[in-house]
């Protein structure tokens, strides 16, 4: 960690604990860490935990984060109203929903703005998708897509994203979460809003992570902040956590997760591994990482022959995910494939460019990669 990088994380620390900074280090880069409060989506908490010390910051640097923070707190206000909207609108019609992780974490920071986001994420049944888009069509919701996983709706006026899910999570971690509804219950005062137990909860939180981590080659500080806030509000069932987790595979991500995020904000005393994730952590974005996906790939799959094949020629269960009319005739896999490469090459050629990132991985950092995935324990998510 380099010294901006070190008061990068000492300024969310300060905002989450609410207690401002009070001096600068000398040697601050602060282009590197306008950058590092966006791409890591904590612009609104270093604002707050530095704006004591204005005076004594560069006005450009300033100037720049206090436009930043103002356009996204009017988004996430914003964000907000059209949520509950959504949110009566199921209620009243009928539907079976539960809002999901930002939804509900925002209420736990010291101010919600701190943790703005781009959109609202909530599970549905898909038993229910008919009532469920005739409800969002009537409230005046544009689609941006429809698949497998999730419809995506906005509101036109006010550009607000509802992703509506379908199923928490796909893959391995689908195998142990289900849908999502199975451990949820009613929640009090709702007739068909639906809630987690906090242990629960905190469970799909780090699942997100794991499974942002595993699919995008990294995640960014909030992902730490999101654990720092909950853990502070709820006095979480130790046991059950430990074994949930080793049932589902990810115990040891949420060892080394909670260790990193004491040794950002509780002062704990770090090995080095630790350190390492850290500097990985800083080194990503909010959700991934363009250059370092590529390497996640590769050390997923353990060669890079194997990485490009399988984007070449994506497992059957992707290509199902794809293209549903497999999963009723698998016989037609081949033809969809040569749909896909034609659809690649004439509709999203960029999509080819990740063929020469993955070939442009050098060996060290594929080592890199590899050795933090498995020290987390997730080599084999998929």
């Amino acid at each position: 960690m380099d010294k901006t990088q070190r008061f990068f994380v000492d300024c969310v620390k300060a905002g989450i604990t609410e207690n401002p900074i009070t001096e600068v280090p000398e040697d601050v880069d602060f282009k590197k860490l306008f950058d590092l409060c966006g791409s890591h989506s904590v612009g609104v908490i270093v604002f707050y935990a530095i704006n004591g010390i204005k005076e004594f910051l560069p006005q450009g640097f300033c100037d720049a984060l206090k436009r930043s923070v103002e356009h996204h707190v009017m988004r996430d206000i914003q964000l907000g109203a059209d949520s509950e909207t959504v949110i009566n609108a199921f209620e009243n019609g009928g539907v079976k929903f539960m809002p999901l992780k930002g939804f509900h974490l925002k209420r736990l920071y010291p101010k919600p703005e701190m943790r703005y986001t781009s959109d609202c994420d909530i599970l549905i049944d898909v038993k229910q998708i008919k009532t469920v888009r005739k409800t969002v069509k009537d409230l005046g919701l544009s689609v941006q897509k429809y698949d497998e996983h999730h419809d995506v709706v906005y509101f036109d006026a006010t550009k607000s994203i509802f992703e509506l899910h379908k199923m928490l999570f796909v893959g391995d971690l689908g195998n142990y979460f289900g849908v999502g509804f199975e451990k949820a219950k009613l929640k009090e005062g709702y007739k068909h809003y639906y809630e987690l137990s906090p242990e629960d909860f905190y469970m799909t939180m780090l699942a997100h992570s794991a499974y942002h981590f595993a699919e995008g080659g990294g995640v960014g500080i909030r992902h730490l902040t999101d654990i720092y806030v909950f853990r502070k509000r709820y006095e979480l069932d130790e046991e059950y956590l430990r074994t949930e987790f080793e049932k589902c595979g990810l115990r040891e991500f949420q060892i080394r997760f909670e260790q990193l995020e004491r040794y950002f904000f509780e002062e704990e005393k770090a090995d080095d591994f630790t350190l390492r994730l850290a500097d990985y952590v800083l080194s990503s974005t909010v959700l991934a990482n363009e250059e370092k996906k590529s390497a996640s790939d590769i050390a997923a799959n353990d060669t890079k022959g194997k990485t490009l094949f399988r984007v070449i020629f994506p497992t059957v269960a992707n290509m199902k995910f794809l293209y549903p009319v497999l999963k009723k005739a698998i016989v037609l896999l081949p033809i969809f494939y040569v749909v896909r490469w034609c659809r690649v090459i004439f509709r999203t050629p960029d999509r080819l460019s990740k063929i020469k990132k993955i070939r442009s991985v050098g060996s060290e950092e594929f080592k890199e990669v590899k050795n933090i995935r498995t020290g987390l324990g997730i080599n084999d998510l998929k």
